[in-house]
């Protein structure tokens, strides 16, 4: 009976059904049939989600749309293009900056490519650059907004493996900001062969002017990070104090927060406070289902007996998790592959730690890859093209972030030298 929850899953999915709903839809079939009592369902879908860990996701969320209608978004554009625009191609640079510093404020890359897109985009179109390329680098660099913290999906995979998060915030900077950097190293590579213009050189003190419009946004992500790692706050609690923050600098320091503003945050945050957690909860009775089953356990004791060398095995998982990533959501893809591949992971020695950003990382990458990629939708939809007429130029920076996420599977350090600086 699983088997046919699975091909029901696929249908429904390739008939256009949400991935959420074909889950719960598959989940619900094989349970019917089952004859497991309906009480069981209700409880799974919802028992699990009573986590404090879970409550920083909205809170996070929150403070992310906060800082947007606050401005703070165009103050780390501002820094940005004071920083970097002076280099080949230099807005497609500013992208690729921005998206790394609004990384550290939103926890969220579908928030980054949507804010930072929403002004870049059409500046980059109008300074002659194409559309594709725009659209294929604001969707491309904002997958870092989930690997450089916070990170609302790296409080979901903690939470799924009994791992810190904040040590699993410190494990993503140093990757998130190798992906970042190979983006803006192919940007500027792509711009020069191109003829890409470069901006005008900045002052000194246009610099000093721009850090200081920005700092509330920059000493965010440490105070977040700090009291986290040091134990002064749970993520939950830093997340609320992150809303607290951004209620209190964009109403009271830069004054652009008002009742209006703040309550079309507040509705946006129920809206995708409500996606994801509906992820969540058909992703766990689908979950189950496989768990009750013994897929998981099938499948990783199959690849165990192998016998493959364990960099060929590792080589291996990272495939799947890049074609994964494109055809389905990331949380989704979290519940199925975590039960999966963790066994395996730790069977072979695998940091568990290191395993984790490794999945996200090779997850993260189908964000921006068709044909369900979210952050490509978006950009596309900003720059005014189809998706198919940008995946040329998405490719390339698909093959750049592969190449980077293959070396933090093999160079673990680049992932636990952090959290071991801090025990």
């Amino acid at each position: 009976m699983v088997w046919m929850m699975i091909v029901s899953f696929v249908l429904l999915v390739l008939f256009g059904v949400p991935i959420a709903f074909a889950m719960g839809a598959s989940s619900l079939l094989y349970i019917l049939i089952e004859g497991i009592p309906l009480s069981m369902l209700a409880q799974r879908f919802f028992s699990n989600t009573q986590s404090f860990a879970f409550l920083a996701i909205p809170f996070f969320i929150l403070a992310g749309h906060l800082m947007v209608q606050g401005t703070i978004a165009h103050r780390i554009i501002n820094l940005a293009d004071v920083m970097v625009r002076r280099l080949p191609g230099g807005l497609g640079c500013v992208s690729v900056v921005t998206s790394m510093g609004m990384a550290g404020v939103s926890g969220s890359s579908v928030a980054d490519a949507a804010s930072t897109g929403s002004v870049l985009i059409p500046e980059m179109k109008r300074k002659k650059y194409s559309s594709s390329f725009a659209a294929a680098i604001n969707a491309s660099s904002s997958v870092v907004g989930i690997i450089i913290p916070p990170s609302t999906t790296m409080i979901i995979i903690a939470w799924l493996t009994n791992l810190s998060v904040g040590q699993m915030f410190l494990a993503g900077v140093l990757p998130g900001i190798l992906i970042g950097i190979s983006y803006l190293l192919y940007t500027i590579i792509i711009s020069i062969k191109r003829g890409y213009p470069r901006e005008s050189k900045s002052s000194f003190k246009e610099l000093l002017g721009s850090l200081k419009h920005a700092s509330w946004a920059i000493v965010l992500p440490i105070f977040l990070i700090g009291a986290i790692v040091f134990g002064i706050a749970t993520a939950t609690e830093a997340a609320a104090l992150a809303v607290f923050y951004a209620l209190i600098v964009g109403s009271l320091i830069y004054k652009k927060l008002n009742i209006q503003n703040i309550i079309g945050a507040i509705r946006d945050t129920v809206y995708g406070t409500t996606i994801v957690m509906f992820m969540i909860c058909s992703s766990m009775i689908f979950t189950y289902v496989l768990i009750r089953e013994g897929i998981p356990k099938l499948i990783s004791d199959l690849l165990l007996s192998l016998g493959l060398a364990d960099w060929l095995l590792l080589f291996i998982m990272i495939v799947i998790l890049f074609a994964a990533g494109m055809v389905m959501e990331l949380v989704p893809n979290l519940f199925l592959f975590i039960p999966i591949f963790f066994p395996i992971a730790t069977g072979i020695g695998i940091d568990p730690m290191h395993f984790a950003i490794v999945m996200l990382c090779a997850l993260a990458l189908g964000l921006f890859t068709p044909p369900i990629g979210s952050n490509l939708f978006i950009s596309c939809h900003l720059a005014d093209i189809s998706i198919e007429k940008a995946t040329k130029d998405v490719v390339p920076f698909f093959l750049v972030g592969a190449v980077v996420v293959f070396l933090v599977a093999y160079i673990p350090f680049l992932s636990l030298w952090l959290p071991s600086l801090f025990g």
